[in-house]
């Protein structure tokens, strides 16, 4: 008898690198799935579907590893995600936010500026995923509550705040 497929018990993929353009390779594994069972590995953004990328079948310790390229539609706009689902397109695992740059390392980010403890210029995406980022770097006249679109690369942490940092190159105020 088959064992029915729980996503409980399932871990997130990972992925090295954790950003990059359209074509780069990534590779993508995870651990604790069912064993010798079918799979896709898809990618998509928040507010957004996905798209398989890859069909495998899960080793006999119910692990899975691939590399796939970012596809050419992956856009320096939005966070992207691997999911993992089943024969029948039932979730079985979300990895981390995967952040597509442009070939110059540059993402762009659309919301609304937040403060967190600690001081920290925080920006709070709008609509359905609101991913945060503390932004370093330029944008110091920002206040809080304004709307932004920011051209930005990743950085490591300042120390303060949760979510991704982000080194801001260009500041664009939308309100």
């Amino acid at each position: 008898m088959t064992q029915p497929l729980d996503p409980v018990h399932t871990r997130a993929p990972v992925f090295s690198p954790r950003s990059g353009a359209a074509g780069v390779e990534v590779t993508v594994e995870t651990r604790d799935l069912p064993a010798l069972t079918p799979v896709y590995l898809g990618m998509g953004a928040t507010r957004s579907s996905f798209e398989v990328l890859r069909q495998l079948v899960t080793t006999e310790r119910g692990e899975m590893s691939t590399v796939v390229e970012v596809p050419d539609w992956a856009t320096t706009d939005r966070t992207h995600y691997f999911v993992l689902v089943d024969v029948y397109f039932r979730p079985l695992a979300v990895s981390g936010a995967f952040h597509v740059t442009g070939s110059d390392g540059t993402l762009r980010r659309r919301g609304r500026i937040a403060e967190e403890a600690g001081g920290c210029l925080t920006l709070v995406e709008t609509g359905e995923g609101q991913e945060r980022y503390v932004l370093t770097g330029g944008g110091q006249d920002l206040t809080v509550g304004d709307e932004v679109l920011v051209a930005a690369t990743l950085s490591e942490s300042p120390g303060c705040g949760e979510g991704t940092a982000l080194q801001v190159t260009r500041v664009e105020r939308l309100d």
